[in-house]
């Protein structure tokens, strides 16, 4: 059994079971710097050679980033893989470009949680679900505003990706026309869900709930903001899973401030944690604010940690991860994997 050398962050995440996962596979384990919380952990170029040269294995979690030069200081590396499903700490082009496969938490347990998140949100602010108990908290008993029902309203996808999909086949049978923005998207996709795709203006024109479902892009960064809000209803809701940085939040609050829209559910951040001051914790029956993890549960855990184990070493090994994040790097990294052999 080779030994592997595979490098852990200070702060790893599922750490009892991915160690001892990897231990017993005849691994070493190299750790990182513990990092503050809150901030994310950029490694000091004069300790790349220290900490990366002689590694053939990097498990990233979204608390690092892993730059060009990182990747560069990893010699002998096989495998860098993502622990959850997003890869925006580590730069992918620059690794593709060396022949290193980036793999990643693509696990149905995840994707299709956040699926199952949107609708819960959705359907509690429409409902009003937080202003609700809130009354009866407040011993109110039936107060004459009672909400509304999702049935025959229009349900925004902007990103056909898994999440989204994962939320149209969920919204199946729920009698809402569903309205969909993806220039990327096959137009079968859309067409089998039910989902009429159309421009964003209109998407945000039309619906009753918008829901993003976008990696972070240039692209992307800000994609709703002043003018999008301002194109939405006054009674809708917006709904962001996906990425902080989608969502102008500074736009948001003063659109949620003055009745622009109806609500919002945000579960991700343009800084993660949030600060005191970020302008969106003021409000309270119009938003639902999560840390982030409204879509965990101890099924993802379980089968991000194993995905994470299996990736690594199918990686070490020459195998093809499970979950391949640049898949077009496939020809390349068995050329430096042969490079690395020395056959």
């Amino acid at each position: 059994m080779a030994n592997w050398t595979v490098f852990l962050p200070g702060d790893m995440l599922y750490e009892e079971t991915v160690v001892p996962g990897l231990e017993r596979a005849g691994c070493r384990i190299k750790r990182g710097p513990r990092g503050t919380p809150g901030v994310m952990v950029e490694y000091p170029p004069e300790q790349l050679d220290a900490l990366f040269g002689d590694v053939d294995a990097i498990i990233a979690t979204p608390r690092e980033l892993y730059p060009r030069a990182v990747l560069a200081a990893a010699r002998k590396l096989r495998i860098i893989s993502s622990a959850v499903i997003g890869t925006e700490q580590i730069d992918v082009d620059a690794a593709t470009e060396m022949g290193i496969v980036v793999a990643h938490g693509a696990v149905p347990e995840n994707y299709l949680g956040v699926s199952e998140a949107v609708v819960l949100l959705a359907l509690a602010l429409v409902r009003e679900l937080k202003r609700k108990e809130r009354d009866l908290r407040s011993l109110r008993w039936r107060p004459s505003d009672p909400g509304h029902m999702l049935w025959r309203r229009t349900f925004g996808l902007i990103g056909l990706g898994r999440v989204g999909v994962g939320v149209a086949e969920r919204l199946q049978g729920w009698g809402v026309r569903m309205l969909g923005y993806d220039p990327y998207v096959a137009p079968e996709v859309p067409r089998r869900l039910g989902v009429e795709l159309t421009d964003l203006d209109t998407l945000l024109r039309e619906s009753d709930v918008v829901s993003i479902h976008v990696t972070l892009t240039d692209e992307t960064r800000h994609l709703i903001g002043e003018r999008e809000l301002a194109l939405m209803k006054p009674s809708a809701y917006l709904i962001n899973t996906a990425r902080g940085a989608a969502v102008d939040e500074q736009a948001l609050a003063r659109a949620l401030a003055a009745g622009r829209i109806a609500g919002a559910g945000i579960d991700v951040w343009e800084r993660e944690p949030p600060l005191p001051d970020n302008p969106l914790l003021q409000f309270e029956d119009n938003a639902i604010l999560t840390p982030h993890n409204l879509a965990h549960s101890q099924e993802c855990y379980d089968a991000l940690a194993q995905t994470a184990i299996e990736n690594t070493l199918r990686g070490l090994r020459g195998e093809e991860p499970v979950y391949v994040k640049n898949p077009r790097v496939l020809p390349q990294w068995h050329e430096r994997l042969r490079r690395l052999s020395g056959s």
